[in-house]
Protein backbone atom coordinates (compact mmCIF):
# COMPACT_ATOMS: atom_id res chain seq x y z
CA UNK A 1 0.00 0.00 0.00
CA UNK A 2 1.51 3.37 -1.33
CA UNK A 3 2.95 5.71 1.72
CA UNK A 4 -0.05 7.91 2.95
CA UNK A 5 1.23 10.85 1.46
CA UNK A 6 1.32 9.86 -1.74
CA UNK A 7 -1.74 8.14 -1.53
CA UNK A 8 -3.33 11.37 -0.57
CA UNK A 9 -1.29 12.95 -3.68
CA UNK A 10 -2.18 10.65 -6.30
CA UNK A 11 -6.20 10.91 -5.11
CA UNK A 12 -5.66 14.50 -5.32
CA UNK A 13 -4.22 14.29 -9.26
CA UNK A 14 -6.72 11.75 -9.79
CA UNK A 15 -9.55 13.69 -8.96
CA UNK A 16 -8.56 17.04 -10.92
CA UNK A 17 -10.21 17.70 -13.83
CA UNK A 18 -7.78 18.24 -15.86
CA UNK A 19 -5.65 15.99 -17.65
CA UNK A 20 -1.52 15.48 -15.75
CA UNK A 21 0.44 13.18 -17.50
CA UNK A 22 4.37 12.74 -17.98
CA UNK A 23 6.00 12.03 -21.26
CA UNK A 24 9.67 10.87 -21.53
CA UNK A 25 12.10 11.86 -23.92
CA UNK A 26 10.97 8.80 -25.88
CA UNK A 27 7.59 10.57 -26.26
CA UNK A 28 5.96 7.25 -24.35
CA UNK A 29 4.02 8.19 -21.33
CA UNK A 30 4.97 7.11 -17.52
CA UNK A 31 2.12 8.47 -15.96
CA UNK A 32 -1.10 9.59 -16.31
CA UNK A 33 -4.25 10.88 -13.98
CA UNK A 34 -7.76 9.74 -14.07
CA UNK A 35 -8.55 12.69 -16.61
CA UNK A 36 -7.46 10.54 -19.47
CA UNK A 37 -9.80 7.91 -18.91
CA UNK A 38 -12.96 11.30 -19.63
CA UNK A 39 -11.20 12.84 -22.59
CA UNK A 40 -9.36 9.79 -24.49
CA UNK A 41 -11.19 7.07 -23.25
CA UNK A 42 -7.81 5.45 -21.87
CA UNK A 43 -7.67 4.43 -17.83
CA UNK A 44 -4.35 5.77 -16.35
CA UNK A 45 -3.44 1.76 -16.32
CA UNK A 46 -3.28 1.38 -20.05
CA UNK A 47 -1.44 4.69 -20.26
CA UNK A 48 2.03 3.64 -19.26
CA UNK A 49 3.87 2.58 -21.92
CA UNK A 50 1.47 4.40 -24.66
CA UNK A 51 3.20 6.18 -27.26
CA UNK A 52 2.05 10.00 -27.18
CA UNK A 53 1.15 9.69 -31.30
CA UNK A 54 -0.62 6.47 -30.67
CA UNK A 55 -2.97 8.44 -28.41
CA UNK A 56 -3.12 11.62 -29.87
CA UNK A 57 -3.65 10.25 -33.73
CA UNK A 58 -2.02 11.23 -36.56
CA UNK A 59 -4.06 14.65 -37.34
CA UNK A 60 -3.73 15.99 -33.80
CA UNK A 61 -0.17 14.89 -33.23
CA UNK A 62 1.05 16.65 -35.78
CA UNK A 63 -0.58 20.03 -34.76
CA UNK A 64 1.11 19.75 -31.69
CA UNK A 65 4.78 17.86 -33.16
CA UNK A 66 6.05 21.43 -33.03
CA UNK A 67 5.13 22.47 -29.15
CA UNK A 68 6.73 18.63 -28.18
CA UNK A 69 9.72 18.90 -29.42
CA UNK A 70 10.66 22.50 -28.14
CA UNK A 71 9.21 21.30 -24.86
CA UNK A 72 12.10 18.43 -24.76
CA UNK A 73 14.31 21.01 -26.36
CA UNK A 74 14.00 22.67 -23.06
CA UNK A 75 11.62 25.68 -23.77
CA UNK A 76 7.90 25.91 -21.64
CA UNK A 77 4.49 25.59 -24.36
CA UNK A 78 1.53 27.33 -23.55
CA UNK A 79 -1.17 26.69 -26.31
CA UNK A 80 -5.10 26.44 -27.40
CA UNK A 81 -6.09 23.29 -28.96
CA UNK A 82 -9.47 21.77 -29.65
CA UNK A 83 -9.30 18.28 -28.64
CA UNK A 84 -12.12 15.82 -29.63
CA UNK A 85 -13.53 13.43 -26.95
CA UNK A 86 -14.18 9.57 -27.44
CA UNK A 87 -17.72 10.65 -28.31
CA UNK A 88 -16.99 12.81 -30.84
CA UNK A 89 -17.75 15.88 -28.43
CA UNK A 90 -14.72 18.40 -29.48
CA UNK A 91 -13.66 20.40 -26.43
CA UNK A 92 -11.14 23.66 -26.36
CA UNK A 93 -8.46 23.20 -24.31
CA UNK A 94 -5.50 25.26 -22.92
CA UNK A 95 -2.67 22.91 -23.04
CA UNK A 96 0.86 23.49 -21.00
CA UNK A 97 4.05 21.31 -21.77
CA UNK A 98 6.61 22.02 -19.09
CA UNK A 99 10.11 20.33 -19.59
CA UNK A 100 11.52 18.34 -16.82
CA UNK A 101 14.89 19.58 -16.92
CA UNK A 102 17.79 17.52 -14.21
CA UNK A 103 21.20 18.65 -14.28
CA UNK A 104 20.57 20.89 -17.63
CA UNK A 105 19.54 17.29 -19.30
CA UNK A 106 15.37 17.31 -20.44
CA UNK A 107 14.51 13.83 -19.00
CA UNK A 108 10.96 14.66 -20.25
CA UNK A 109 8.14 17.11 -19.99
CA UNK A 110 5.08 17.06 -17.89
CA UNK A 111 1.46 17.95 -19.63
CA UNK A 112 -1.19 19.76 -18.09
CA UNK A 113 -4.15 20.44 -19.96
CA UNK A 114 -7.39 22.11 -19.03
CA UNK A 115 -10.72 22.23 -20.87
CA UNK A 116 -11.63 25.86 -21.27
CA UNK A 117 -14.68 25.44 -23.51
CA UNK A 118 -17.07 27.57 -21.50
CA UNK A 119 -14.59 30.46 -21.41
CA UNK A 120 -14.35 30.15 -25.13
CA UNK A 121 -18.25 30.13 -25.11
CA UNK A 122 -18.29 33.57 -23.18
CA UNK A 123 -15.86 35.22 -24.86
CA UNK A 124 -17.52 34.47 -28.14
CA UNK A 125 -20.36 35.71 -26.91
CA UNK A 126 -18.58 38.88 -25.40
CA UNK A 127 -17.19 39.15 -28.48
CA UNK A 128 -20.89 38.83 -30.97
CA UNK A 129 -22.58 41.47 -28.01
CA UNK A 130 -19.42 43.98 -28.74
CA UNK A 131 -19.94 43.56 -32.51
CA UNK A 132 -24.02 43.84 -31.80
CA UNK A 133 -22.94 46.60 -29.68
CA UNK A 134 -20.61 48.84 -32.41
CA UNK A 135 -23.65 47.98 -34.55
CA UNK A 136 -26.28 49.34 -32.59
CA UNK A 137 -23.96 52.33 -32.06
CA UNK A 138 -23.56 52.61 -35.27
CA UNK A 139 -27.26 52.34 -35.85
CA UNK A 140 -27.87 55.08 -33.17
CA UNK A 141 -25.61 57.55 -35.03
CA UNK A 142 -27.72 57.16 -38.08
CA UNK A 143 -30.63 57.59 -36.51
CA UNK A 144 -29.48 60.67 -34.68
CA UNK A 145 -28.97 61.92 -38.65
CA UNK A 146 -32.04 60.96 -39.19
CA UNK A 147 -33.72 62.36 -36.44
CA UNK A 148 -31.51 65.89 -37.23
CA UNK A 149 -33.55 65.76 -40.81
CA UNK A 150 -36.94 64.63 -39.67
CA UNK A 151 -36.30 68.06 -36.96
CA UNK A 152 -34.82 69.92 -40.36
CA UNK A 153 -37.85 68.87 -41.89
CA UNK A 154 -40.14 69.66 -39.09
CA UNK A 155 -39.20 73.15 -39.72
CA UNK A 156 -39.70 73.34 -42.94
CA UNK A 157 -43.62 72.44 -42.47
CA UNK A 158 -43.91 74.69 -39.37
CA UNK A 159 -42.23 77.60 -40.99
CA UNK A 160 -42.29 77.35 -44.39
CA UNK A 161 -45.72 75.74 -45.39
CA UNK A 162 -47.65 77.00 -41.73
CA UNK A 163 -47.06 80.89 -42.18
CA UNK A 164 -47.81 80.49 -46.02
CA UNK A 165 -51.46 79.11 -44.45
CA UNK A 166 -51.50 81.38 -41.89
CA UNK A 167 -51.69 84.41 -44.01
CA UNK A 168 -53.79 83.20 -46.09
CA UNK A 169 -56.54 82.21 -43.40
CA UNK A 170 -55.74 86.02 -42.03
CA UNK A 171 -56.57 87.20 -45.65
CA UNK A 172 -59.63 85.22 -46.16
CA UNK A 173 -60.99 86.21 -42.60
CA UNK A 174 -59.99 90.14 -44.49
CA UNK A 175 -62.26 88.87 -47.36
CA UNK A 176 -65.27 87.64 -45.47
CA UNK A 177 -65.67 90.87 -43.05
CA UNK A 178 -65.16 93.12 -46.19
CA UNK A 179 -67.79 91.40 -47.92
CA UNK A 180 -69.88 91.03 -44.86
CA UNK A 181 -69.84 95.08 -45.20
CA UNK A 182 -71.08 94.92 -48.42
CA UNK A 183 -74.01 92.94 -47.85
CA UNK A 184 -72.28 90.31 -50.60
CA UNK A 185 -73.70 87.25 -49.12
CA UNK A 186 -73.31 85.22 -52.13
CA UNK A 187 -69.71 85.81 -52.24
CA UNK A 188 -69.29 85.49 -48.53
CA UNK A 189 -70.29 81.53 -49.21
CA UNK A 190 -67.28 80.41 -51.03
CA UNK A 191 -65.02 82.49 -49.22
CA UNK A 192 -66.90 80.65 -45.92
CA UNK A 193 -66.12 77.24 -47.78
CA UNK A 194 -62.34 78.21 -48.21
CA UNK A 195 -61.75 79.15 -44.57
CA UNK A 196 -63.14 75.90 -43.19
CA UNK A 197 -60.88 73.87 -45.74
CA UNK A 198 -58.33 75.80 -44.56
CA UNK A 199 -58.71 75.52 -41.25
CA UNK A 200 -59.36 71.68 -41.41
CA UNK A 201 -55.66 71.75 -43.85
CA UNK A 202 -54.45 73.93 -40.40
CA UNK A 203 -55.36 71.37 -37.67
CA UNK A 204 -54.10 68.28 -39.57
CA UNK A 205 -51.12 70.14 -39.97
CA UNK A 206 -50.81 71.35 -36.26
CA UNK A 207 -51.52 67.59 -34.94
CA UNK A 208 -48.87 66.06 -37.40
CA UNK A 209 -46.09 68.28 -36.28
CA UNK A 210 -47.65 67.96 -32.47
CA UNK A 211 -47.52 64.18 -32.84
CA UNK A 212 -43.61 64.61 -34.66
CA UNK A 213 -42.22 66.72 -31.73
CA UNK A 214 -44.15 68.27 -29.18
CA UNK A 215 -45.06 64.60 -27.60
CA UNK A 216 -42.41 62.55 -28.45
CA UNK A 217 -39.88 64.17 -26.27
CA UNK A 218 -38.51 62.82 -22.90
CA UNK A 219 -38.47 65.75 -21.53
CA UNK A 220 -41.55 67.42 -18.83
CA UNK A 221 -43.77 69.81 -20.06
CA UNK A 222 -43.28 73.75 -19.03
CA UNK A 223 -45.86 74.27 -16.77
CA UNK A 224 -47.73 78.09 -16.43
CA UNK A 225 -50.53 79.30 -14.23
CA UNK A 226 -52.83 79.97 -17.32
CA UNK A 227 -56.32 81.47 -17.59
CA UNK A 228 -58.98 78.89 -18.13
CA UNK A 229 -60.90 81.38 -20.05
CA UNK A 230 -58.24 82.55 -22.39
CA UNK A 231 -57.63 78.39 -22.98
CA UNK A 232 -60.69 77.80 -24.00
CA UNK A 233 -61.22 81.36 -26.33
CA UNK A 234 -57.75 80.53 -28.00
CA UNK A 235 -59.63 76.98 -28.87
CA UNK A 236 -62.35 78.36 -29.74
CA UNK A 237 -60.79 81.05 -32.13
CA UNK A 238 -59.01 78.17 -33.71
CA UNK A 239 -62.57 76.91 -35.22
CA UNK A 240 -63.12 78.49 -38.73
CA UNK A 241 -65.59 81.02 -38.40
CA UNK A 242 -68.93 79.77 -39.05
CA UNK A 243 -68.57 77.07 -36.53
CA UNK A 244 -67.41 79.66 -33.50
CA UNK A 245 -71.08 80.86 -33.16
CA UNK A 246 -71.93 77.45 -32.79
CA UNK A 247 -69.58 76.92 -29.04
CA UNK A 248 -71.20 78.31 -25.98
CA UNK A 249 -69.46 78.02 -22.98
CA UNK A 250 -69.87 77.66 -19.43
CA UNK A 251 -68.32 78.52 -16.57
CA UNK A 252 -69.13 76.66 -13.53
CA UNK A 253 -66.31 76.50 -11.17
CA UNK A 254 -64.59 79.06 -8.80
CA UNK A 255 -61.16 78.07 -10.17
CA UNK A 256 -60.10 80.61 -13.15
CA UNK A 257 -56.46 79.07 -13.40
CA UNK A 258 -54.50 76.16 -13.90
CA UNK A 259 -51.19 75.27 -14.31
CA UNK A 260 -50.84 73.81 -17.63
CA UNK A 261 -48.64 73.81 -20.78
CA UNK A 262 -50.99 76.07 -22.87
CA UNK A 263 -50.04 75.25 -26.44
CA UNK A 264 -50.35 71.73 -25.73
CA UNK A 265 -53.96 72.28 -23.95
CA UNK A 266 -55.03 74.77 -26.33
CA UNK A 267 -54.39 71.93 -29.36
CA UNK A 268 -56.03 68.96 -26.85
CA UNK A 269 -59.23 71.21 -26.62
CA UNK A 270 -58.80 72.06 -30.29
CA UNK A 271 -59.06 68.81 -31.44
CA UNK A 272 -62.04 68.24 -29.14
CA UNK A 273 -64.16 71.04 -29.93
CA UNK A 274 -63.23 70.40 -33.81
CA UNK A 275 -64.62 66.49 -33.57
CA UNK A 276 -67.94 67.65 -31.90
CA UNK A 277 -68.38 70.19 -34.59
CA UNK A 278 -67.82 68.16 -36.97
CA UNK A 279 -69.83 65.42 -35.82
CA UNK A 280 -72.61 66.84 -34.62
CA UNK A 281 -76.12 68.12 -36.66
CA UNK A 282 -74.86 71.29 -38.31
CA UNK A 283 -77.21 73.76 -36.63
CA UNK A 284 -76.41 72.08 -33.36
CA UNK A 285 -74.57 73.90 -30.37
CA UNK A 286 -71.14 72.36 -28.75
CA UNK A 287 -71.15 72.84 -25.76
CA UNK A 288 -67.63 73.47 -23.84
CA UNK A 289 -68.58 73.74 -19.74
CA UNK A 290 -65.46 74.25 -17.04
CA UNK A 291 -66.11 72.74 -13.61
CA UNK A 292 -64.62 70.73 -10.98
CA UNK A 293 -65.29 67.65 -8.47
CA UNK A 294 -64.30 67.17 -5.32
CA UNK A 295 -63.05 63.79 -5.31
CA UNK A 296 -60.53 63.42 -6.41
CA UNK A 297 -60.26 67.42 -6.68
CA UNK A 298 -60.02 68.82 -9.71
CA UNK A 299 -60.56 70.66 -12.61
CA UNK A 300 -63.12 69.25 -15.75
CA UNK A 301 -63.65 70.54 -18.89
CA UNK A 302 -66.84 68.86 -20.87
CA UNK A 303 -66.46 69.29 -24.68
CA UNK A 304 -70.51 68.42 -25.45
CA UNK A 305 -72.06 67.35 -28.33
CA UNK A 306 -75.47 66.21 -30.12
CA UNK A 307 -74.07 63.94 -32.28
CA UNK A 308 -74.38 59.96 -32.95
CA UNK A 309 -72.52 59.09 -29.81
CA UNK A 310 -69.22 56.63 -29.81
CA UNK A 311 -69.84 52.83 -30.93
CA UNK A 312 -69.74 50.26 -28.40
CA UNK A 313 -67.34 48.51 -31.32
CA UNK A 314 -64.96 51.94 -31.35
CA UNK A 315 -64.92 52.75 -27.55
CA UNK A 316 -62.11 50.10 -26.96
CA UNK A 317 -59.80 52.01 -28.94
CA UNK A 318 -60.92 55.44 -29.33
CA UNK A 319 -57.58 57.08 -28.15
CA UNK A 320 -55.58 54.70 -30.18
CA UNK A 321 -53.07 56.37 -32.81
CA UNK A 322 -54.62 55.74 -36.16
CA UNK A 323 -58.54 55.06 -34.92
CA UNK A 324 -61.08 56.92 -36.55
CA UNK A 325 -65.01 57.35 -37.08
CA UNK A 326 -67.02 56.11 -40.45
CA UNK A 327 -68.40 58.84 -40.85
CA UNK A 328 -67.88 61.54 -43.73
CA UNK A 329 -64.94 64.03 -42.97
CA UNK A 330 -63.10 61.15 -40.15
CA UNK A 331 -59.64 62.41 -40.30
CA UNK A 332 -56.48 60.39 -40.10
CA UNK A 333 -57.02 59.00 -36.50
CA UNK A 334 -54.63 61.90 -34.60
CA UNK A 335 -56.94 63.78 -32.62
CA UNK A 336 -57.90 61.94 -29.98
CA UNK A 337 -54.84 60.24 -29.39
CA UNK A 338 -52.92 63.64 -29.13
CA UNK A 339 -55.27 64.88 -26.57
CA UNK A 340 -55.13 61.89 -24.61
CA UNK A 341 -51.40 61.93 -25.07
CA UNK A 342 -51.94 65.90 -24.00
CA UNK A 343 -53.77 64.51 -20.78
CA UNK A 344 -50.91 62.21 -19.72
CA UNK A 345 -48.32 64.57 -19.86
CA UNK A 346 -50.33 66.65 -17.31
CA UNK A 347 -50.70 63.85 -14.74
CA UNK A 348 -54.69 64.26 -15.85
CA UNK A 349 -57.26 62.07 -17.98
CA UNK A 350 -59.37 61.66 -21.13
CA UNK A 351 -62.21 60.19 -20.98
CA UNK A 352 -65.81 59.84 -22.57
CA UNK A 353 -68.34 60.48 -19.75
CA UNK A 354 -71.02 57.89 -19.02
CA UNK A 355 -74.46 58.50 -19.46
CA UNK A 356 -74.02 61.23 -22.85
CA UNK A 357 -75.84 59.22 -24.85
CA UNK A 358 -77.48 60.26 -27.64
CA UNK A 359 -74.19 62.72 -28.48
CA UNK A 360 -70.85 62.18 -26.37
CA UNK A 361 -69.16 64.04 -23.57
CA UNK A 362 -65.42 63.97 -24.17
CA UNK A 363 -64.48 65.16 -20.61
CA UNK A 364 -60.99 66.48 -19.32
CA UNK A 365 -60.01 65.73 -16.24
CA UNK A 366 -56.74 68.36 -14.23
CA UNK A 367 -55.91 67.26 -11.27
CA UNK A 368 -56.06 69.99 -7.86
CA UNK A 369 -52.03 69.43 -8.34
CA UNK A 370 -52.46 71.20 -11.88
CA UNK A 371 -55.48 73.28 -11.14
CA UNK A 372 -55.37 76.71 -9.18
Amino acid sequence: MPAPSMYHLRTIIDNVPSIMAYWDRSQHCRYANRAYEQWFGKAPEGMIGTALHELLGPELYALNRPFIEAALAGQPQTFERVVPSPSGVRRDALAHYIPHVVDGEVLGFIVHVTEVTQIRQLQEALERERQLSGRLEAHAVELDVMLQQRNEMIDVLAHEVRQPLNNASAALQSASAALAELGDAAAQRPVARAQAVLSQILGRLDNTLAEATLLARAEPILHVDTDLDMLVALAVADMAERDRARVRVEHRTEARTASIDLSLMRLALRNLIGNALKFSPVESTVVVRLSEIEDPLAVVIDVIDQGPGITAAMLPRLFERGARGKLAGAGHGLGLHIARRVMDLHGGALEVAPGTQPGCTMRMVLPASMGE
